[in-house]
C-alpha cells in the first residue's frame, strides 16, 4: 500500500460530517486525504475511526472501498468483493480474499474539529 503522509480537519458541525459514517476524499480545507479517500466511522460513544478507501488486495487505486449500502458498518471493495467490519475499529476482513485489514489512521477531536493524520 502506498503511504502518504497528510492531516485533514473536518468539520463535524457541517451536516455532511455529522453522521455515523461517512467519505472524503479532501478536508474541509480541500487538502487530499489519504491515498483514495477515507471512510470515517463513528461508534455510538463518539470515538472516531479512520480507514483507507484504497483494497489491500486489488492494488489498483480506481478500486476503491466504498460504505455497504445495506450495512453501514461495512465496507466493500467493488472490484474483489472483499468486506471490511468498520464497527470493530479496526478494519478487519469478514469474507473475501483480501489477506489484509483496511488500513486505519489515526484519529482525534479538538473540539468542533475531527483531525485524521498518520
Amino acid at each position: 500500500m502506498p503511504n502518504y503522509r497528510f492531516s485533514a480537519y473536518v468539520n463535524l458541525g457541517l451536516p455532511d460530517y455529522n453522521k455515523q459514517v461517512f467519505t472524503l476524499r479532501t478536508d474541509t480545507y480541500g487538502a487530499r486525504v489519504g491515498v483514495a479517500g477515507v471512510i470515517v466511522y463513528r461508534d455510538p460513544m463518539d470515538e472516531y475511526y479512520a480507514f483507507e478507501c484504497y483494497c489491500p488486495h486489488d492494488k489498483d487505486p480506481q478500486c476503491r472501498v466504498a460504505v455497504d449500502k445495506e450495512d453501514p458498518t461495512l465496507a466493500v471493495c467493488p472490484c474483489c468483493g472483499s468486506r471490511f467490519l468498520l464497527l470493530s475499529g479496526i478494519g478487519n476482513v469478514v469474507e473475501g480474499p483480501s489477506a489484509y485489514s483496511l488500513k486505519r489512521y489515526k484519529t482525534r477531536v479538538d473540539g468542533s474539529t475531527l483531525i485524521i493524520y498518520n
